[in-house]
């Protein structure tokens, strides 16, 4: 058989699966939770076309502003180019486009038929407001349930703002609610709302309340601990405006690096961190361990805080240990084994604990038909993200425990997508469809023969990888230390940073293949490489090896494989 090209897609699409142009992909794209197509989103910046790469990037994700700013983006540590010089900075162009393309000329797509169907959304984190939008878009009534008196979720009361500036959080919420999402907040579902009447009232639910619930410290003193959670809300709502004398953290992972920097920058003297994990397996963010470095922040690995003494009703004194060995059982409890090293005390004026979060279910009737995991997260159909209860549905971190934003954006668009199944009465075994954004703004549903994986171009499949130019990065890989607002993300190097973008997978239209061809049987096209005679392919490889992207793969016939 003669080469397949695999091709980026050609216009915006909600689903992900069924790119039919598009059988090979990246690892960065693989790896993005959010399902961002970021090869489309690089090829339309280093042509100046942001507004049309804002329209693909909201295609899939309406957050990018938030994911742009504290995303870990998992995709630049995987990829490609990280083999061969410097990864792409694909965050920092996101953010750029999130923030720099101009939205009155970006195109906004059109609300479907209404369906008469409606949807209840508790909670306004990153799923329940992605689930809402797109469940919007494709015509359903939505209504979401938020016990905050402000939208947004743990992005917009519990990232510190030096990381996520709020105005940012209420932009990218303002345009969700102008598909129609209707907001009734201050109110809690279970003390204001029983969710059996929700339950009657909707033709669907989904459950998104995110995890909010904070572990406790269980030792003396743990009443005069300030739990981390809490302590960022205080922050960002202005109760907490200075902080003296010495502050210990007690956690490893993204909240306490918050609540550490958070606590430098409001005046702390001296900031540690305790964790009970070493410095190579550590759960934090890299570039928030970077940053406690920079900031003067020490932290203690392989730690844990034994006891609080306390003095005149405040905290006086910790007591830690060093540890040999800890692991977490089924229901996420922590046990630790103390080493051989003495307990050693330090005096401190603060105490913040950021142990972990877990879901808080309390607002759900003991009669209810639902089921949780051992850790006490929602159990669902992982295809659906269905409950046991019918047209129940879940998302976020209520289903898989603390996770990133850019995991919950996907979650939510995954339940979206289930919910507009349920809604349709499809039957979600056999209703293969993909969701496209046309030209005119109007959403269609295309039905599609055959569901399939794209094949994940790795780095050695891309034969000819020296047609790219070696080159430093334009943009750092770390947004927030650039400035919260993208002070020092300029036009000029987020274009020149896109261009170095490898493509791996997605056809460039670059004519290596079709020069390198010697039996002259392929040609190009303004659509890119063309099979003109494939009867007369000599299945050489020669395209194959030529091609830059590793976009070519061949299907050949059982009778020739035999």
């Amino acid at each position: 058989m003669p080469p397949k090209f695999s091709r980026e897609v050609d216009q915006p699409t909600i689903t992900t699966s069924g790119m039919i142009q598009q059988k090979r992909t990246s690892p960065c794209e693989a790896s993005c939770p959010a399902g961002n197509p970021i090869q489309k989103i690089h090829t339309l910046v280093q042509d100046n076309k942001f507004e049309e790469a804002l329209t693909y990037l909201r295609s899939r994700n309406p957050l990018s502003g938030i994911t742009g700013r504290i995303c870990p983006h998992f995709c630049q540590y995987n990829c490609n180019r990280n083999h061969y010089d410097e990864g792409v900075s694909i965050r920092a162009i996101e953010k750029f486009v999130a923030d720099q393309a101009d939205r009155t000329q970006t195109r906004m797509p059109f609300r479907g038929e209404p369906t008469g169907k409606t949807l209840a959304v508790i909670g306004s984190g990153p799923a329940g407001m992605t689930c809402a939008y797109f469940c919007a878009l494709l015509g359903h009534k939505v209504t979401v349930f938020e016990s905050s008196p402000i939208l947004g979720g743990m992005p917009r009361i519990g990232v510190p703002d030096f990381k996520l500036p709020k105005s940012i959080v209420d932009r990218e919420i303002g345009h969700i609610l102008q598909t129609g999402v209707t907001a009734v907040t201050n109110t809690t579902i279970g003390l204001d709302i029983p969710f059996a009447d929700l339950r009657k009232d909707f033709d669907a639910c989904l459950i998104a309340v995110g995890t909010w619930k904070e572990k406790r410290l269980d030792m003396n003193g743990a009443d005069l601990v300030q739990p981390g959670v809490s302590f960022l809300k205080k922050v960002n709502f202005g109760l907490i405006k200075e902080i003296d004398g010495i502050v210990a953290v007690a956690g490893g992972g993204g909240v306490a690096y918050d609540c550490a920097l958070a606590a430098r920058r409001l005046g702390a003297s001296d900031v540690h961190i305790f964790c009970v994990e070493d410095e190579q397996n550590s759960c934090a963010p890299a570039e928030d361990a970077d940053l406690a470095r920079k900031e003067g922040i020490t932290v203690h690995h392989s730690c844990v805080i034994s006891g609080i003494t306390a003095k005149n009703s405040s905290v006086h004194q910790i007591e830690y240990c060093s540890i040999s060995f800890f692991n977490f059982d089924e229901c996420g409890r922590l046990s630790t084994c103390d080493s051989s090293s003495e307990l050693k005390t330090m005096a401190v004026d603060m105490v913040i604990s950021a142990i972990g979060l877990e879901t808080d279910f309390t607002f759900l009737e003991q009669n209810s038909n639902l089921k949780f995991t051992p850790k006490q997260t929602l159990l669902v159909d992982p295809k659906t993200l269905q409950t046991d209860e019918e047209g129940v549905f879940g998302a976020g971190d209520a289903v898989t425990g603390p996770s990133s934003v850019a995991q919950a954006i996907g979650s939510g668009r995954q339940a979206a997508l289930s919910i507009n199944q349920y809604l349709s009465q499809k039957d979600e075994n056999t209703a293969q469809e993909r969701i496209v954004i046309k030209p005119d703004s109007t959403i269609v549903t295309q039905e599609i023969e055959d569901l399939f994986d794209s094949h994940i171009v790795e780095f050695n499949e891309i034969l000819n990888v020296e047609y790219h130019e070696k080159k430093a990065r334009a943009l750092p890989l770390d947004t927030h230390l650039a400035g919260g607002n993208g002070e020092n993300i300029n036009k000029k190097d987020t274009v020149s940073e896109s261009k170095r973008c490898l493509h791996c997978g997605h056809c460039i239209s670059c004519g290596t293949c079709v020069e390198d061809c010697p039996g002259f049987v392929l040609d190009m096209r303004p659509s890119g490489p063309y099979v003109l005679y494939p009867e007369e392919c000599w299945h050489c490889g020669c395209c194959r090896i030529a091609c830059p992207t590793g976009a070519i793969s061949y299907e050949f016939p059982l009778n020739m494989m035999v």
